[in-house]
């Protein structure tokens, strides 16, 4: 063999323990309730709505290896909005096994994964 192959095999070897390792390392998401905590937390931490959290609903909605979640504005007299009204904002879906989560908050309607912190449209307000 020579060096080339014996580097290519020992990077295609260290990729796939490196995956292996963030696979078996992953938080599974085993309730609607960790679902719902999960999505406040990215919805926060990514930035993905500028209502404050505590001013969000988040459903969730079993369908077997993922949750699904929708995330609503809560229209309250801290809150602000129209009584009654509780518009939903956008979808994720939190996957079970590792938690991997897709979302339509960067355009309301395709499911990508979550942008790089720093990278997404807005932040809480005050």
């Amino acid at each position: 063999m020579d060096t080339r192959t014996i580097l290519r095999r020992s990077i295609a070897t260290a990729t796939l323990f490196a995956s292996l390792h963030a696979i078996a390392g992953a938080p599974a998401v085993v309730s609607g309730n960790d679902a719902a905590l999960r999505a406040a937390d990215v919805t926060r931490d990514y930035g993905l709505s500028t209502d404050k959290t505590e001013c969000l609903l988040f459903d969730t909605a079993d369908k077997g290896s993922y949750f699904l979640v929708r995330v609503r504005e809560n229209h309250t007299e801290a809150c602000g909005g129209a009584a009654g009204v509780s518009p939903a904002l956008f979808f994720m879906k939190i996957r079970k096994h590792d938690g991997h989560i897709v979302t339509t908050a960067y355009d309301s309607e395709h499911y990508r994964p979550l942008k790089p912190l720093g990278q997404n449209p807005g932040r809480a307000k005050d």
